[in-house]
């Protein structure tokens, strides 16, 4: 595999101090047990020789100057990834029971040796002993049938017999994986108490990748969390990667297909596996924000795996393994230095720390650095192999797994408190929401109820003027300051139902010009107006009302910010806007005594030049116009020249 106190979230969390490091503490040490007790081994001497060429054969390796060419070594060879042959010789003690009495046989000894081979994904190892009844020099690996007779397991295994005396057996290794092997001789009470503890353990590590998958797979599918579905599908991988490199493949399913479909499916899984513990450790990382350069890297190297792959499927099977090799040596290194350089926690000290301690994070990468350490670099015949070697693959995703187990778990508890304080959150927040739309229907509903009631006395100082003998001046001004009060009410009515989007939509069909002809009939009381149209028609379809709304809120406001004694010109021609056909009105004037307006706040809400601050209004005569102008489709913009306010209405017919 492959807000509390900032200061306790990271020393409850220290890589050292979790009960899970613990935890993968103590179980490491059970995979290790098999070498604690260690059985005595009947071989006395071991030694090597390479065939680079390939074309040794067994007369050629027993006789000099090959026989003299033979390097002693001790514990595991590793000879790194190469086509070569190795030839490995191997003495065994004399055992003097070699012909023992029928008691001692039915007591449990028997006269033969288990030669018990690991690792596991050994291609081809020939047997040549110079005491074999077989004519033809025996063979197993992951490329030959597991032996129907004779004795099974998860390794290896030949059965060679004693003699009385020392004597000399001799092994061919030829593989394209990493020339690693390991050899022992152990009678069969040896042989099977070792194999059986073995099986045990690793069936406890099967256990707990399945475990470890079914977690995953089950988070998953309650919270679709992304992280936690490539978890899943990374401990799938790693799941049935360990089935078939511990041996387990070969021996429960060589009845059911060829062996060499069986090594080239381990192969092909030896690349999902990698590459899909690659793809989780960059999901992972880039949660606490991972550099750059660290993501180009990681996804050059996952960019590698097709090719590897199709490399296993033409038959480049080593040079794909080498360099898979060479990505599992690396990439911790390179995850390691991601770890050292996230800057997830180098934010504002008051925001929310992330969901896996800093201390905690590097932790778990240096110890998996150390643990993949101590597979990989023998495996590349960079050091020396020492009998751990063998097991370092399943120490490493064991320890490692359940940290991450510990990590995850913890992620996945904040999570879930960040996610309850979140949802408290949103529901405050939607309360709040709720109140305040219960205030805008309120002071609609005061809006509504105001409008009417100051109407109904307007209305009633209207029809009193009416009946008075004042002057018509007097007249008029009453007259225009009981309709500028009507303009007040009725802008704020409309702007409420704006905002609300409740304003409706009646659309009808009618002349453009025939209207505006109407309302400057209305407004040129004081034959301020110039109006400049062609010879019509100008039909438009839209809702007659906002029309005119728009239409006297741009003459209204044009009449009172321009001098009393200027003309306000208002044009309607045809166009094209935008590639659609669209009528064009322009209400231009001569700037008053509030001068020019501010281009950039003109069309904004409660928005008055401090010119025009003498003279009564609200400021929304132009927002409501603009608004209004959106809902219709058209467009509104306020275009001056060097001596004219003017403004350009259009919209599509």
């Amino acid at each position: 595999m492959f807000p509390a106190k900032r200061a306790l979230y990271h020393r409850a969390y220290s890589p050292f101090g979790h009960p899970m490091a613990h935890a993968a503490f103590f179980l490491s040490l059970c995979l290790l047990l098999p070498l604690a007790s260690r059985a005595q081994d009947a071989i006395t001497e071991r030694a090597y020789l390479e065939d680079h060429a390939g074309s040794l054969t067994w007369a050629d390796v027993m006789q000099a100057p090959k026989a003299a060419a033979f390097q002693a070594y001790s514990g595991p060879l590793n000879r790194g990834y190469s086509a070569k042959a190795v030839w490995v010789r191997l003495s065994l003690q004399g055992n003097p029971l070699a012909h023992p009495s029928g008691a001692t046989q039915f007591a449990g000894f028997a006269p033969w040796y288990v030669l018990r081979i690991q690792p596991g994904y050994i291609d081809e190892v020939t047997l040549y002993d110079p005491l074999a009844t077989e004519t033809t020099p025996l063979k197993v690996g992951d490329r030959q049938p597991v032996p129907r007779f004779g004795y099974r397991s998860l390794n290896h295994n030949f059965v060679v017999p004693m003699s009385a005396a020392p004597r000399t057996i001799w092994l061919r290794l030829q593989t394209t994986s990493t020339n690693l092997i390991h050899v022992e001789a152990l009678t069969f009470a040896q042989a099977t108490g070792k194999d059986s503890l073995q099986s045990l353990l690793l069936g406890v590590f099967l256990g707990f990748l399945l475990l470890f998958f079914l977690w995953a797979f089950v988070h998953w599918w309650r919270y679709r969390e992304p992280l936690i579905g490539i978890l899943a599908i990374h401990q799938l991988a790693a799941l049935v990667f360990s089935f078939s490199i511990l041996g387990y493949l070969r021996l429960f399913f060589d009845a059911y297909a060829p062996a060499a479909w069986l090594d080239q499916f381990t192969s092909v899984m030896v690349l999902i596996a990698t590459a899909a513990a690659v793809a989780f450790n960059r999901a992972f990382v880039i949660e606490f924000q991972a550099p750059r350069w660290a993501r180009l890297a990681i996804v050059a190297v996952l960019s590698l795996m097709p090719v590897l792959l199709v490399m296993v499927l033409l038959g480049f099977v080593r040079v794909a393994m080498h360099f898979n090799m060479v990505i599992v040596s690396s990439t911790p290194l390179l995850f390691l230095a991601v770890a050292i350089n996230a800057r997830g926690w180098k934010r504002d000290p008051e925001a929310v720390p992330p969901l896996v301690s800093r201390g905690f994070f590097i932790g778990y990468y240096a110890i998996g650095f150390a643990l993949l350490s101590l597979f990989t670099l023998p495996s590349l015949g960079l050091v020396d192999s020492a009998e751990i070697s063998l097991q370092a693959n399943s120490i490493y995703g064991f320890v490692t797994g359940v940290l991450l187990l510990g990590i995850l778990q913890r992620r996945a508890t904040l999570l879930s408190k960040r996610f309850a304080e979140g949802k408290t959150s949103l529901e405050i927040s939607q309360q709040k929401i709720a109140q305040e739309e219960q205030h805008r229907k309120d002071q609609a509903q005061f809006m509504a109820m105001l409008s009417h009631e100051l109407k109904t006395p307007l209305s009633v100082l209207r029809m009193a003027l009416g009946l008075t003998n004042t002057s018509a001046t007097i007249r008029g001004r009453f007259d225009q300051a009981i309709q500028d009060m009507s303009n007040v009410i009725d802008r704020f009515a409309w702007i409420d139902k704006l905002e609300e989007r409740e304003l409706h939509l009646h659309i009808s069909g009618f002349d453009a010009l025939q209207e505006l002809d109407r309302l400057l009939a209305a407004h040129n009381t004081q034959g301020r107006i110039t109006s400049q149209a062609a010879d019509g028609p100008y039909p438009l379809h839209t809702d007659v009302r906002l029309f005119c709304t728009i239409f006297n809120n741009l003459v209204h406001n044009a009449l009172r910010y321009s001098p009393s004694d200027s003309q306000v010109v208002v044009k309607l021609e045809k166009t094209q806007d935008k590639g659609v056909a669209a009528i064009r009105i322009e209400v231009a004037n001569a700037p008053g005594a509030s001068g020019w307006p501010d281009q950039d706040k003109l069309f904004k809400k409660y928005y008055r030049s401090p010119g025009a601050q003498r003279q009564t209004g609200t400021g929304l005569g132009l927002y409501q116009a603009a608004r209004i102008t959106q809902q219709l489709g058209g467009t509104l913009s306020y275009t001056p020249d060097a001596t004219l306010v003017r403004f350009v209405w259009s919209i599509p017919y």
